[in-house]
């Protein structure tokens, strides 16, 4: 019954996530479109482009209501077929745009670092977010997310030796029979009846593909981070850009550090956990939710950085909830905030 205890759990954690999740990222599109100070630029449709990636990354996990599982040396996203709205193979296709997201999701941030430089260095290439070619930029998340669909669709799809592993485990625990649910996940290795080590290659070189696109994304979010971080405190200590551009690129910079760390702790590094306990062949089982859990709650407290953060934004959203103080001090507010 523990099996049956996190799935409720995990069903009420993701209904709520997603709720909040489309509530708050339509919020903040609201607040770029009509709050958003002129130095931005291009910036606001990065944000934009993130909120909406949220929305659907909250959709599609209320749509399929992903577990992860982890057991020996396989990790699983296991998706049962009662009650949806899409047969078996049609929540295989879904569970593998599921692993997309995840994967886009850690170029969306690198994109996002990489802007952040352009912007407080002046370089030249920042013009390439000022006309068509943006879509160039925001074609690499998708190109990532791809690199995942196709590890989860093809380099892990269901093979009998997975699913002989893993039946009676995830019947015991889930109380799930093999027909009432689908999954995809590597395999990685087996012990034969001899004793000996069967190794699968295929889901050994999925592994290693995600695991290079995770790699990379992390390089360039600390090289780039890094390269602004000095930039921008290189500003502040010169006269040539304005106050409110050094104000506005510093709050911009340390939003998106905060942004950027949300997904670290809730996703990456949970299923980084989950990935090494695979390899050294320790048992999760169940407690592998956790990760569910994580990702689940990350679309929904991923914007409160910027709306907090962003002068902007935190002044609307003071002025509009009635919490700034009456008279005087709200009409210098509002003139501060408009100025900007």
């Amino acid at each position: 019954m523990l099996g049956k205890q996190w799935s409720y759990l995990l069903k009420l954690i993701q209904d709520v996530s997603a709720v909040f999740s489309i509530t708050i990222n339509s919020f903040l599109i609201l607040l770029v479109l009509t709050k958003s100070p002129k130095q931005l630029g291009a910036y606001k449709w990065l944000m934009i482009y993130i909120s909406i990636f949220e929305i659907l990354y909250s959709i599609l996990d209320v749509i399929l209501v992903p577990q992860h599982y982890s057991h020996g040396p396989t990790f699983l996203v296991i998706v049962g077929i009662q009650n949806k709205l899409f047969g078996p193979s049609g929540l295989t296709l879904l569970n593998s745009f599921y692993w997309g997201f995840f994967g886009a999701s850690m170029a969306v941030f690198a994109v996002h670092f990489v802007y952040r430089w352009l912007v407080v260095s002046e370089n030249p290439l920042l013009e390439t977010f000022n006309d068509r070619r943006i879509w160039l930029w925001f074609s690499i998340p998708l190109w990532y997310g791809l690199t995942w669909v196709g590890t989860g669709y093809i380099l892990s799809a269901p093979n009998n030796s997975t699913s002989k592993f893993i039946r009676e485990n995830v019947k015991e625990i889930f109380e799930l029979e093999f027909g009432e649910y689908i999954y995809l996940g590597p395999f990685l290795y087996e012990t034969m009846d001899d004793g000996s080590l069967k190794i699968h290659v295929m889901p050994f070189i999925g592994l290693g593909i995600i695991s290079a696109t995770i790699v990379s994304s992390v390089i360039v979010v600390l090289v780039f981070g890094y390269l602004c971080y000095d930039k921008i405190n290189r500003l502040v200590t010169t006269t040539t850009a304005s106050v409110k551009f050094k104000k506005l690129q510093r709050q911009l910079f340390y939003s998106l550090v905060i942004q950027t760390l949300i997904p670290f702790v809730l996703m990456h590094i949970p299923a980084g956990i989950m990935f090494l306990f695979v390899f050294l062949d320790i048992d999760l089982g169940v407690y592998s939710a956790v990760v569910s859990m994580t990702i689940a709650i990350y679309p929904a407290v991923d914007p409160i950085p910027t709306l907090l953060i962003v002068e902007n934004y935190r002044k609307t959203i003071i002025k509009w909830f009635g919490c700034a103080p009456k008279t005087n001090s709200i009409r210098n507010s509002t003139f501060d905030s408009s100025k900007t």
